[in-house]
């Protein structure tokens, strides 16, 4: 059966589907890297979930699952993974994937904590994988892809899969990790059943930029960002974004560093351009680019959104070339910047939530219960005033 990559329905649906979809060619040509499992994080292994499935659908007898990280034993099976589905878009479109690069480097020394790949084995034979990235500058972990062989129950190999990945992450320090999927996508089943909650959901939009814009010379002027410019894009990001919004996601101001990158050094180049009015930053666009693949990332002050229009079209007309297809993921409260973007030629391609998974419960504290104890009353000891008159007392015992 020839391998499917698989991003979301509507990505794959969209009329230029080829700049979207993931080509087995493409795939090949992958240079990630990926990780292991620690040597002290022993391998999940489970009984209760039935792996195969019988040809009317129904689940047989349950089949002992085995989650590991990769093997040199794994990859020729790595690369006859059916359906590979990755899951951080857009970001994911900067650089191609392929699960048997993934598993190369997942035994190269020295990066096999850059990418965890960890497999799902039963009956002898790998029936799926997961991958996930930690995220620079507190190493948050994101999932990047997971991939089921045909003839199982994807769902149930998924969830072993990311419940070992929230295992090693927690094992590793980790307190959150993330992933994004579309409401659609047969991976979101798998998220919600192992404890995953959606906290925001974003609209994707894609555009081919044919011609360059030019900055609006009436508009507000756009300058490029400064490192001095971290701590104020971090304020407008807290008056921009819903306050549940920024406890899930738990930001600092190094997530808005000039020159940070949101994964591993291979994601892409980043830069940033903002708007500021007097001594506040009121807009901010970030984009990051490879091979003539950008995206972008809006943030704006609620109350000055007449300055999107300005934000884009900077952004449009001083992203490096070559131009061959723009991103931009733009959440749910930012409804103003969706009316912006499809005026300058950007549609819709893909609408998914934003999940997150905490490694760490809330705890309640027990309550202390006062406890009395008695003590013996002795009598009281006269009193009088201290002075060297008195001079020491005597020893009784001495007589």
């Amino acid at each position: 059966m020839a391998r499917r990559c698989v991003e979301s329905n509507k990505m794959e649906n969209a009329p230029d589907a080829g700049l979207v979809r993931l080509q087995p060619a493409l795939m090949e040509r992958e240079d990630r890297r990926a990780g292991d499992v620690p040597s002290g994080v022993p391998s999940t292994s489970t009984t209760s979930n039935p792996i195969a499935r019988s040809g009317d659908g129904r689940r047989p007898a349950a089949s002992p699952l085995l989650v590991r990280g990769a093997h040199v034993g794994d990859l020729a099976s790595l690369r006859r993974v059916d359906a590979v589905h990755r899951l951080d878009q857009p970001e994911a479109q900067l650089v191609p994937y392929s699960p048997l690069r993934a598993g190369v480097v997942a035994l190269v020394p020295g990066v096999r904590t850059q990418r965890p790949l960890y497999v799902a084995c039963a009956g002898g034979r790998v029936v799926g994988f997961g991958q996930f990235q930690p995220v620079r500058p507190d190493q948050r972990w994101q999932v990047v892809a997971l991939g089921a062989a045909a003839g199982v129950d994807a769902e149930a190999v998924w969830e072993a899969l990311l419940t070992h990945g929230v295992k090693s992450a927690g094992a590793r320090g980790v307190k959150r990790l993330y992933a994004r999927a579309p409401q659609s996508s047969p991976v979101t089943p798998a998220l919600r059943a192992v404890g995953w909650s959606p906290y925001a959901i974003e609209t994707v939009f894609a555009t081919q930029v044919t011609a360059r814009p030019l900055s609006d010379s009436t508009g507000p002027a756009l300058r490029r960002q400064e490192q001095a410019d971290t701590w104020a894009i971090h304020q407008l990001y807290n008056a921009a974004v819903p306050r549940q919004v920024q406890y899930a996601e738990a930001f600092t101001s190094h997530r808005w560093d000039a020159h940070s990158r949101r994964g591993g050094h291979d994601v892409g180049v980043p830069a940033g351009w903002l708007i500021e009015e007097g001594h506040h930053v009121v807009g901010y666009v970030r984009a990051l680019s490879r091979g003539g693949v950008h995206v972008l990332e809006l943030v704006y002050h609620p109350e000055r959104a007449e300055v999107i229009v300005a934000l884009v079209d900077g952004a449009l007309a001083r992203i490096p070339a070559p131009v061959k297809r723009v991103y931009c993921a733009v959440r749910g409260y930012q409804a103003e910047a969706m009316s912006a973007l499809a005026a300058r030629g950007f549609a819709p391609v893909l609408e998914q939530e934003l999940h997150i998974k905490y490694t760490t419960a809330n705890v309640r504290l027990p309550s202390w219960e006062a406890v009395p104890f008695r003590v013996e009353v002795r009598d009281k000891l006269p009193q009088r005033v201290p002075s060297f008159l008195h001079g020491q007392p005597r020893d009784e015992s001495a007589t």
